[in-house]
């Protein structure tokens, strides 16, 4: 039996993470029901906008939870104050477990320079601005169309830079004032101004530039044809994009934090009995499964275990405060490493299975191999596509894709086709393989 009460837990579980040396943010604590659970992992912020996609994942998460495929037990929003949900349905003893976790989470969050350059104060206030925003454009124009607009923004996810910077623009220049016929300038005080439709641009067409950028939605959002409600709306979707990009980038590192010390925490933790702690290890080892090696919690955790037993605690925040989790493999996974990690049996000693070639067996799985298999699955699977120019007067925008690998055929044209759609003119990619053109008829058409 677990002493105490939610509050109780959380004021030990406090002190415990500050006697190691952890400082998490402050952190908001609350329990809610699995329907609320499937709903906040959907959206991953509570207030945030609604979309297809949201659903998707309610309903994804909902099945795989009364299926016994997996269970959400918590979910933490990096904001000032963190918020912090648990799953009112857990036995205590998985929720102290899990509270020495999210604390874990949130120190991570407070380390790390790329989570903790987002957004945070009031981020559900951020969040639900952005939503009632979108709500009232949705009234405004029809709802297939801002949804077409949403889609569009959801597919160039990948595509978005934190340090992206406006380039200078190169515009025509300006007829000199004195060439104007006399009087001209009556005549524009009683000119009316054209009427606005959907489909106005809020920009004059006079430039041509090169940025160079990988942030094609935000090149899209400053200067395609748009009008200014629509321009509006992919800026503030840019913005959420850039606040859980790095959530992604530090997904291992994160887990593997959160997991390493909530097995110290708990085995320090006094309100509870010896079956308590056993039934939160329990849960603990249904986490971190290892018959799947790149499951964040397991994989993360042991390489924080063996960076802290090879390097100590001080390189362990060293590290937490300055990398990603490529940075992180490729950078601290050494041959020394993966020999200590086999001596323990934590990570394989047998090279899996070839799926290409079944008759090939288990054999053994030399460090030097394993370091430059991991560091390969670590490589970033999106390519890199850069903005090469863009000509407003005939609305044209050249990408490049330099990587040697080709790109994937219906994907890619997929992609094109939406920026295409926000860009409103000619988009062209080129690559060593092939070359590429987007299509916005075939956007519009698309389901």
């Amino acid at each position: 039996m677990v002493h105490g009460t939610l509050e109780d837990w959380v004021r030990e579980m406090d002190q415990l993470v500050h006697a190691h040396g952890l400082q998490p943010l402050a952190t908001e604590f609350h329990m809610v029901s699995d329907e609320d659970i499937y709903t906040l992992s959907s959206y991953f912020v509570p207030g945030r906008y609604r979309h297809w996609t949201h659903g998707e994942r309610y309903w994804i998460a909902k099945q795989r939870d009364e299926q016994g495929m997996g269970r959400i037990y918590e979910l933490v929003v990096n904001g000032d104050p963190a918020l912090a949900y648990l799953l009112d349905k857990n036995a205590d003893a998985y929720n102290v477990l899990v509270i020495g976790h999210v604390l874990g989470h949130t120190d991570f969050f407070a380390r790390n320079r790329y989570l903790s350059a987002v957004r945070r104060p009031n981020i559900g206030i951020w969040f639900r601005e952005h939503a009632e925003w979108l709500e009232k454009l949705h009234r405004q124009r029809s709802f297939s169309r801002v949804e077409k607009l949403m889609d569009a923004a959801h597919t160039l996810s990948q595509l978005v830079d934190p340090y992206y910077r406006a380039p200078e623009l190169l515009t025509a220049p300006e007829p000199p004032k004195d060439l104007r016929q006399s009087f001209e300038w009556v005549r524009e005080l009683y000119d009316s101004p054209s009427s606005d439709s959907e489909d106005d641009s809020s920009y004059s067409p006079r430039y041509k530039m090169w940025p160079w950028t990988r942030d094609v939605l935000a090149i899209v959002a400053d200067y395609g044809h748009l009008g200014d409600e629509e321009r509006m709306a992919l800026r503030m979707m840019r913005e959420e994009m850039l606040y859980f990009q790095p959530q992604a980038q530090t997904k291992y590192m994160n887990e593997g934090w959160a997991t390493f010390w909530h097995v110290r925490l708990t085995r320090e933790f006094s309100l509870w009995d010896d079956q308590d702690h056993i039934e939160a290890m329990r849960m603990h080892a249904m986490v971190t499964q290892s018959h799947h090696f790149f499951n964040p919690y397991y994989f993360g955790w042991t390489l924080w275990e063996l960076i802290a037993e090879m390097h100590g605690m001080e390189t362990c925040f060293e590290i937490v405060e300055d990398l990603n989790d490529q940075q992180w493999v490729s950078q601290w996974i050494t041959p020394e490493l993966a020999r200590l990690a086999q001596n323990r049996n934590v990570w394989p000693l047998e090279r899996p299975r070839d799926a290409n070639d079944p008759s090939k067996g288990m054999e053994y799985y030399p460090a030097e191999d394993l370091v430059h298999d991991v560091q390969k699955a670590f490589m970033p699977d999106s390519p890199e596509i850069y903005v090469e120019q863009i000509d407003a007067q005939n609305h044209r925008m050249d990408l490049i894709y330099h990587g040697e690998k080709a790109l994937h055929k219906e994907y890619t044209q997929d992609v094109l086709n939406a920026i295409a759609y926000l860009w409103g003119g000619d988009v062209m990619l080129t690559s060593v393989h092939k070359i590429w053109y987007g299509n916005e008829a075939d956007w519009r058409r698309r389901d």
